[in-house]
């Protein structure tokens, strides 16, 4: 008598952010697929860590099976794809059992899944947060608003400056962040541990960029582990970690099949998945698209993002955009979003993972409509489809555009508007024009006719 198989990963169904998996059975469940290519150095292996479909982070960061060039990107190879998901009741079970903050994402629907909404008011009480990252552009408004709320700020970077709260020297991709005893012995009371750093420069070596993202974000986990007063680590990631996903898009999905346009979405996608992994100390994990406002001018990025256009529209230029680029980016107010970063680290129940943009959905026209407006400049934006897109990709040189850039001109995958709802309320009001005076600060510093790569590790 023939006996059933059992199906993979249990008797239960697929997890939240599960598909349904249309691979054949012997390909299954090995997570992100990337084309094997020659070993590249600088990338540290870990066999403890995997991306929620159950490729171990070795397999990738160790030498010899490395990512390829990022040619395969570009092309968009289709087994450069981030794989469904199936996860086992049992395990679910265990870990809500257990009272696991960090896994709120894996509960079901129902009256378990909305408990994760119910928002407490922000705690009066002042706390004590570390800021990884704190010397960069969104770094910047996250100590800036914890200081101004009462908070005790440690801002954490490699150059040991602080901006608006307590200077400390160090490093993420390092182990302990590069503290010595002495220096995790004064974090002892540490309450909160925000992580915000991570570099935005698509054209950085790929070695480099996933394992500063992946190694970083694991550094900052294990050390918040060891603190004996951390309740919570807020994780910033990114909207482009969805990649070019398909259909409609919330806040529980991650691994949906999607490819990667470049390495930032690949390793912002990686780091996410290692943040959600934690079990030691709750996380919360916190989207946002492109942001923009005023901030020093040294702070402002001028890769990843619509700035990284502005000299080239600056200058007469012109930039094909399906649809003339009326689509939204989901770019939001870098000081809402940290607001919002402020909001998590005091509120007493957080969301596992949350999205902002701001509500009102600029298109990418707009944006750069406005951007350019400071300068006495109407951006030419051209109709342009597919075709129009490859040729523009080939004439990038020759036009000054970078090319990772040119694969912004289509639409980003389309996001659930119910994923804005998951924010701690009351969320703060975008200030009006916030995408202008971003440029203005440019204008002023004379910065924006130059391209200067920015990576805000510092």
């Amino acid at each position: 008598m023939a006996c059933r198989g059992r199906r993979p990963g249990g008797r239960g169904r697929a997890g939240p952010d599960a598909r349904g998996d249309p691979r054949p059975a012997g390909v299954r469940g090995r997570g992100v697929a990337v084309p094997r290519a020659a070993a590249r150095p600088g990338l540290a292996p870990d066999a403890g860590d995997g991306d929620p479909g159950g490729h171990p982070l070795r397999a990738l960061e160790q030498a010899g099976r490395q990512p390829a060039a990022r040619t395969a990107l570009h092309l968009g190879q289709p087994d450069l794809r981030a794989q469904p998901v199936r996860r086992s009741h049992r395990r679910v079970a265990a870990r809500r059992a257990a009272g696991d903050g960090a896994a709120r994402h894996l509960r079901p629907r129902g009256a378990a899944g909305r408990r994760s909404h119910r928002r407490a008011a922000p705690r009066e009480v002042p706390v004590k947060v570390l800021v990884a990252g704190a010397g960069g552009y969104l770094g910047y408004w996250v100590t800036r608003l914890l200081t101004e709320s009462g908070a005790d700020v440690v801002e954490l970077n490699r150059r040991g400056v602080a901006h608006h709260g307590q200077a400390l020297a160090g490093d993420v991709t390092s182990a302990k962040l590069g503290l010595s005893p002495e220096a995790l012995e004064q974090l002892a009371d540490v309450e909160a541990v925000v992580s915000c750093f991570g570099s935005v420069d698509w054209e950085a070596d790929p070695a480099s960029l996933v394992n500063l993202h992946v190694s970083g974000v694991r550094n900052v986990l294990n050390t918040a582990a060891v603190l004996p007063s951390v309740r919570r680590v807020v994780h910033t990631s990114s909207l482009l970690a969805l990649g070019r996903a398909e259909g409609t898009v919330g806040n529980r999905e991650l691994s949906v099949g999607q490819t990667f346009r470049n390495w930032y979405e690949y390793a912002k996608y990686r780091a996410e998945a290692v943040a959600r992994r934690e079990q030691r100390v709750p996380v919360s994990v916190v989207r946002f698209g492109p942001l923009l406002g005023p901030a020093p001018a040294e702070l402002v990025p001028l890769t990843g993002g619509p700035l990284q256009a502005l000299p080239q529209l600056l200058q007469g230029m012109p930039l094909l955009l399906e649809h003339s680029g009326r689509f939204p980016v989901y770019a939001g107010d870098v000081a809402v979003a940290g607001q919002v970063i402020a909001d998590l680290v005091r509120a007493e129940d957080a969301p596992a993972v949350c999205t902002y943009y701001d509500p009102a959905r600029p298109t990418l026209a707009r944006i750069l409509h406005e951007l350019c407006q400071p300068y006495g400049t109407v951006p030419r934006i051209v109709q342009g489809g597919r075709r129009a897109r490859v040729a523009q990709r080939f004439a990038a040189s020759r036009l000054g555009l970078a090319k990772e850039s040119l694969e912004y001109t289509a639409p980003l995958p389309v996001l659930d508007p119910d994923v804005l709802a998951a924010l701690p309320r009351p969320v703060r009001a975008e200030r009006p024009g916030y995408i202008a005076e971003t440029a203005e600060v440019l204008r002023d510093a004379r910065r924006v006719l130059s391209s200067v790569t920015e990576v805000s590790t510092s």
